[in-house]
């Protein structure tokens, strides 16, 4: 884990990268916090809940990854393909917990769609402080 982590971050240095790795580290991040969440939710027979924070928390991660940045096409297009694919499950999710509990599914729906809000936003200061550009430090003036 600590090796992946180390690596990921000399990867942040190559400038065609445009930060993504960055992004998967966050991503990570996010996973491993909401790991104990999912595994309730999956042992009380919520397996379609079970993501439901993490996915939140990475809709939040790559829209304030892309969010005032001149990304490549290739960075762009894997976000996007990421955000569709993460806004799709999201709305599975709704449909089956709406259609299998009524409004107590739709309630807990919004609850863990709160939380990984949250969770998103705290980890998206990253990209909107800056704190994620490692290789970006220069001491020349414009």
């Amino acid at each position: 884990m600590i090796a992946a982590l180390a690596v990921l971050l000399a990867l942040d240095g190559i400038a065609s990268l445009q930060g993504l790795p960055v992004l998967i580290i966050m991503l990570v991040a996010a996973l491993l916090v909401t790991e104990r969440v999912r595994v309730w939710l999956h042992s009380h027979g919520r397996a379609g809940l079970a993501l439901l924070p993490f996915m939140a928390a990475a809709v939040v991660l790559m829209l304030a990854f892309t969010r005032g940045r001149d990304v490549s096409q290739g960075v762009l297009l894997v976000v996007t393909l990421g955000l569709v694919f993460d806004i799709l499950l999201v709305a599975l999710a709704l449909i089956g917990e709406a259609s299998k509990r009524g409004l107590r599914g739709a309630g807990e729906f919004l609850g863990l769609t709160a939380m990984g809000l949250a969770l998103g936003f705290a980890l998206s200061l990253v990209f909107l402080l800056e704190v994620g550009r490692l290789g970006d430090a220069s001491l020349a003036s414009p």
